[in-house]
């Protein structure tokens, strides 16, 4: 479920940065202002993808104490 909501969040995100470029540009969109219209949801994405991977190996982290093998 998660994936979902990535993507719709990444869609509306796109679609808000699209609107944004079409009202400040009356000309046809260009490459650039394709890939202007593309980066935010990317960026976002990545950081959304970082910030989770690193929480995850926060969590998993367990000091050496509690480890079984140093148990007597």
């Amino acid at each position: 479920m998660k994936h979902v909501d990535v993507a719709v969040i990444a869609a509306t995100l796109w679609l808000l940065a699209s609107m944004v470029l079409d009202i400040l540009t009356p000309k046809s969109i260009t490459a650039l202002m394709i890939a202007a219209a593309l980066a935010p949801p990317f960026l976002i994405g990545i950081g959304i993808h970082f910030a989770r991977e690193y929480f995850k190996a926060k969590r998993s982290y367990r000091p050496p104490q509690w480890d079984e093998r140093f148990r007597n």
